[in-house]
């Protein structure tokens, strides 16, 4: 077979494989569209369909559904999503020789999405969530052990740190009878908490005191709950990452009237994205100067063995006009990420989660009715200022 043929092989099958897989972005493009003007519901149900086993997006699409269905309650569905988008990403590791060659031809999009470390890590951090909600405290724990490998994984390479996670495990570990392993947790997050936060050894959240200086010190929290009350612990998802929202700053908790504490955040996923794209920008460089190479090589061998510049010409402005980016990203991700850990009465009936502006104003508030589920005296309450309050928890 003549060199030329061979090259345009090469050329038209990735184009293929990539124009075939490109319908799959329409039902998505929408579905988010509708999740962010706060129809979730709507959302769902264009994401409802089956995802064929071959669909270049198919970690893209469970992770944006997982989302939407967590916002909606329905943490089981939500948590099927998640643990199937967590097994895809782990069969991907194993190379596909195919799809590779293809994007060294065409462009990355045409790769089946796998994500970047710290989405993997919040898949792990946000099914969790869901276990936290259902009161599954041994299958949370399960999730965080899960959690613990991709953490030491990403930063052993070299990318950022997610506090957040780490966090979540730990309190996943905490309520599994796992304490030693909870406060290795807890002190790693402790290492890559946003300036200004500490968190202590035993979980709890606070700013740092000002030093002589005015800036924060890093000081380790001396406070723990006093064993006659119980503790409440309230993770809050705001905002969202793509688009960027900022409306929200923080939660307040209050039970049976009485104001607990505040949350305080330990992740920015728009952060973790702009760090993790600075980690990946070396190699993505190389890999898009080595495919451009590939291209012209291909171009120049059809010009040479078929004799026709205007072939030639057409490959060029067809390989080169196809030379993007690989933009995909989760989407529908919380901005922001916080956490409170507050002591609270053994007892109690009604707590109100009221949503704090910048300006201190109270952007929405949240009642729940009926204490959520509890591990002994300590309960976790998630919320997200895209979601309506909680389930309910049956009288017990």
């Amino acid at each position: 077979m003549p060199v030329g043929c061979i090259g345009l092989r090469c050329a038209a099958l990735p184009l293929t494989a990539a124009l075939l897989a490109g319908c799959a972005t329409v039902p998505l493009d929408a579905a988010r569209s509708y999740y962010s003007s706060g129809r979730a519901d709507r959302a769902e149900e264009l994401l409802a369909r089956e995802i064929p086993a071959d669909d270049r997006d198919r970690v893209l699409l469970l992770m944006e559904r997982g989302m939407v269905r967590h916002v909606l309650g329905r943490y089981e569905e939500s948590s099927r999503d998640w643990i199937d988008a967590a097994e895809r990403i782990a069969e991907l590791e194993t190379y596909s020789l195919s799809r590779g060659a293809g994007s060294l031809v065409l462009n990355d999009e045409i790769q089946f999405y796998r994500g970047v470390p710290f989405e993997w890590s919040l898949l792990h951090a946000l099914t969790a969530l869901n276990h936290f909600q259902l009161g599954r405290w041994d299958e949370a724990g399960v999730e965080a052990r899960r959690l613990v490998e991709v953490l030491e994984r990403s930063e052993q390479y070299g990318f950022p740190p997610d506090a957040f996670s780490a966090y979540v495990a730990a309190v996943a570990l905490e309520l599994a009878d796992d304490p030693s392993n909870a406060a290795l947790l807890y002190r790693r997050a402790a290492t890559s908490a946003p300036p200004g936060i500490v968190v202590s050894e035993q979980g709890w959240i606070a700013p740092a005191p000002p030093d002589s200086t005015g800036s924060h010190a890093q000081m380790p929290v001396p406070r723990s709950a006093p064993s006659a009350v119980g503790e409440l612990i309230c993770f809050a998802l705001l905002g969202q990452r793509n688009p960027p929202d900022a409306s929200t700053s923080h939660v307040e908790v209050r039970v049976d009237g009485r104001t607990l504490g505040r949350s305080y955040m330990l992740g920015d996923t728009h952060q973790l994205a702009v760090a993790t794209d600075q980690r990946l920008a070396a190699l993505r460089a190389a890999k898009t100067a080595t495919r451009l190479v590939i291209k012209e090589v291909i171009v120049q061998s059809v010009e040479h063995n078929t004799d026709s510049p205007a072939l030639a010409a057409l490959l060029r402005w067809l390989l080169w006009s196809l030379e993007t980016p690989d933009t995909r990203a989760w989407d529908t991700l919380p901005r922001f990420l916080h956490a409170a850990r507050m002591s609270c009465p053994t007892s109690w009936n009604r707590a109100e989660i009221r949503f704090i502006s910048p300006s201190r104003a109270v952007v929405r508030t949240i009642e729940v009715e009926r204490p959520p589920h509890r591990r002994g005296y300590t309960w976790v309450l998630v919320v997200n200022d895209r979601a309506g309050p909680p389930p309910q928890v049956p009288a017990r």
